[in-house]
């Protein structure tokens, strides 16, 4: 893959570009301080030597013209970003990819959307959705963290499929639904109830038995004396 940008100038909203030193076993993290895109900043740890890489921000107008399909959901920004033009963002290069992108409350309040269910989504081959946290918020904005095995083409989404969320081998509480929430923080339904019986009373039959003997060894003892 040509990581030098290919994408249709017209389809550019706008752009930012950040430099950095890529040297193997330093993590490295590229900050967008102008702050003209939502994407605010990536980080990995490097896998290869790049040295001197830039990095470029493009926020779209609309789908990449070099993606032939749209992700699920509702899409609030495409965006592209290249790392370097040597492959220093291919799944090959890194690990622990992060990156931050923030949303506008007002985009959220006036398209009802659903502040749980935004999702990045990175296309490769497909369109496929990436582990997503809110990490923080202002006045302005909501901020969002999402892991990535590379960096290429994504998609900041209302995601509400069922599809493998790909990430660091975790699925957001919001995908699961509220029996399994209450499940995993040991609260399913304020059911307090045994769920396995049997195994219950085998287990008090186990404990129960050899005390019995000894109280009834004791009484006999006791009568002969």
């Amino acid at each position: 893959m040509n990581l030098v940008s290919s994408e249709d100038a017209s389809n550019i909203a706008a752009k930012e570009l950040a430099t950095r030193s890529v040297i193997s076993g330093y993590p490295v993290k590229f900050d967008f301080v102008e702050g003209v895109t939502c994407v605010t900043y990536i980080k990995f740890d490097p896998k290869k030597t790049f040295r001197r890489t830039t990095t470029v921000v493009e926020e779209l107008k609309n789908k990449s013209t070099l993606v032939p399909t749209t992700p699920q959901g509702k899409v609030y920004k495409h965006v592209n970003v290249w790392v370097g033009d040597k492959g220093a963002g291919l799944p090959t290069s890194i690990r622990n990819g992060l990156i931050e992108f923030k949303v506008e409350k007002s985009w959220i309040k006036d398209e009802n959307i659903n502040e749980t269910l935004i999702t990045l989504q990175r296309y490769d081959e497909d369109w496929q959705p990436l582990y997503t946290e809110k990490v923080r918020e202002d006045k302005n904005y909501v901020y969002f963290e999402a892991e990535t095995p590379g960096y290429s083409f994504f998609a900041i989404t209302e995601y509400e499929g069922s599809g493998e969320i790909q990430g660091a081998n975790k699925i957001p509480l919001r995908s699961i639904g509220s029996e399994g929430r209450a499940a995993m923080s040991g609260n399913a339904g304020g059911d307090s109830r045994i769920k396995d019986p049997m195994g219950a009373a085998r287990i008090f039959m186990a404990i129960s038995l050899p005390l019995f003997m000894i109280i009834a060894g004791y009484c006999v003892l006791k009568k002969k004396i």
